[in-house]
């Protein structure tokens, strides 16, 4: 009964996962065809008055899907760190998401108002990689921990080495996993278990290694 309850819990969290990736990248789509459409509008005779005001019609589209798009694949990643139980990195995953994103659609508007590309090249990629730089190591490890969480190269109660460290695994964690050391518990982050070679010794009882 546990077992069917939980299999039926997770199908709807897949199916919950997938109707928002969904509707972002529908939003996505929808966004670029409005945008295109109206560009394309533009240029027709019939269509004089949507000429001069082409600019501010494009970068109100911009905006408006701009937020929409952000907000939907911020949602979707809460929700995907939510079923790792790692809901405040998704929370600051999220935040640098906004802050990035944010700031490469006000930069295009104004490009757009201006009639200045090379002012959003240029802005946007000085902001790129400052967003880059300062967040890589949170992302970094978020995605890590996501990628360990699918592949299970260990589980709860194994035994394992990495840099010289040797524990039992006591608890898996998106930014992280706990290592019982005996007297002492060692946080190993995830980007850590990534790159480095580790040793595992099964949990007592257990004789597979896959």
């Amino acid at each position: 009964m546990t077992s069917a309850s939980g299999s039926i819990v997770e199908n709807r969290q897949r199916t919950g996962s997938r109707r928002r990736l969904f509707v972002s990248l529908l939003l996505l789509v929808i966004g670029i065809a409005v945008v295109t459409l109206t560009a394309h509008l533009s240029r027709q005779p019939d269509f004089a008055w949507l000429r001069s005001q082409r600019d501010r019609i494009i970068s109100a589209e911009l905006g408006l899907f701009g937020v929409l798009i952000v907000e939907s694949i911020a949602n979707w990643i809460v929700y995907q760190f939510r079923r790792f139980d790692a809901l405040q990195t998704g929370i600051a995953v999220r935040a640098v998401l906004r802050m990035t994103s944010y700031s490469i659609v006000t930069i295009s508007i104004v490009s757009i108002l201006a009639s200045n590309s090379a002012l959003a090249i240029g802005v946007g990629g000085v902001t790129g990689v400052l967003v880059a730089f300062s967040a890589q190591n949170l992302v970094g490890n978020a995605f890590a921990g996501v990628f360990l969480a699918i592949a299970k190269p260990f589980k709860i109660g194994d035994e394992i080495t990495v840099m010289g460290v040797t524990g039992r695994v006591t608890d898996i964690r998106v930014m992280h996993t706990t290592l019982n050391l005996g007297n002492e518990v060692a946080l190993i982050p995830s980007n850590v278990l990534m790159t480095q070679m580790i040793r595992r010794k099964p949990a007592i009882g257990e004789d597979d290694f896959d």
